[in-house]
């Protein structure tokens, strides 16, 4: 986390709040009506000869949320009049140090993601990419790809907290890649 963010606001319906930001450094808003904030939450996977992979970051012993545990391929929360897009681009650079067009972002599902937040998932496709990820921001301290039939395994062991009860996402994210021709 960035302490010198604003976080976008959104009403209940998803739409943002003109001109409305939450602090960083106040954490998430707590309970009130309108203050929701957004996250977005990006996979990369890829198709091998193994099968399809997604890409899961390991956070850094260093960050004060959830250190030494897995988490996806990244992800955070929606600045002050940044757009879903320019969200998503921005915390792949910052967090694994790559860089995707708004082309190469799919849209997934947008969802509550508890009382106090929305979550916006996108996937991209990373097979015919390379593996030259960059720890920018000092949360990453590597990454792995996992098999998609060991998913839910390895969440149940590995990831953080929020993600090991997180079943919606990763329904919503197989529907979409069953969808899409990828299952």
């Amino acid at each position: 986390m960035h302490t010198n963010e604003f976080w976008q606001l959104y009403y209940k319906n998803g739409e943002p709040i003109p001109g409305s930001g939450w602090k960083s450094s106040r954490d998430n808003p707590q309970g009130d009506d309108v203050e929701i904030v957004g996250v977005v939450v990006v996979f990369l996977y890829r198709r091998g000869k193994d099968g399809l992979e997604f890409l899961w970051q390991r956070r850094s012993e260093g960050v004060s949320r959830y250190p030494g545990d897995y988490d996806i391929s990244a992800g955070g929360h929606i600045n002050l009049g940044e757009s879903l897009i320019e969200a998503s681009t921005r915390e792949l650079q910052e967090e694994i140090g790559v860089k995707v067009t708004a082309s190469e972002l799919n849209f997934v599902t947008m969802r509550p993601f508890n009382k106090n937040r929305f979550a916006w998932i996108y996937a991209v496709d990373w097979t015919r990419k390379g593996n030259d990820f960059k720890f920018n921001d000092k949360e990453v301290s590597e990454v792995k790809w996992v098999k998609y039939d060991e998913m839910t395994e390895f969440r149940e062991k590995y990831a953080k907290k929020p993600l090991k009860k997180d079943k919606l996402t990763f329904l919503a994210l197989e529907e979409w890649l069953r969808q899409n021709g990828n299952l």
